[in-house]
């Protein structure tokens, strides 16, 4: 990558990083230092991905508006076990393990998603 698309992404990353946990707050409280609070947003430039691990799954579409005019970037929403759902400008990857959410949360669906890909699945995998 040449230093000026490193430099527009480390610019972007940070602009993306700065609203997705505007938006993330008003969902809940960040965790921090491995306390366990609704959200923890990774603070790791990743490339062109954010990385999110909460239980919070309405947030999904907020968090989609933030990426309007990102096409290059996606936001990955890591639940472990219970699968993931990757957001980026104009889709949603449903990755969901609906069989091992809470009962609460089984039947929420995305409008105009689309099921995971298996070579994805390891994205959605923190321990893997």
């Amino acid at each position: 990558m040449s230093s000026d698309l490193r430099e527009e992404q480390e610019r972007e990353w940070a602009v993306l990083y700065e609203k997705i946990k505007a938006v993330l707050l008003q969902y809940g409280e960040p965790g921090d230092a491995g306390e366990r609070k609704d959200f923890l947003l990774v603070d790791d430039n990743l490339g062109y991905t954010h990385r999110i691990e909460t239980q919070k799954l309405d947030v999904v579409r907020s968090l989609q508006e933030v990426l309007v005019g990102y096409p290059n970037w996606e936001i990955v929403i890591a639940l472990g076990d219970f699968g993931g759902v990757i957001i980026a400008e104009d889709e949603i990857i449903d990755d969901l393990q609906r069989e091992n959410l809470p009962q609460e949360l089984q039947s929420i669906k995305y409008q105009g998603s689309r099921p995971y890909d298996p070579f994805l699945r390891a994205l959605f995998r923190s321990d893997k």
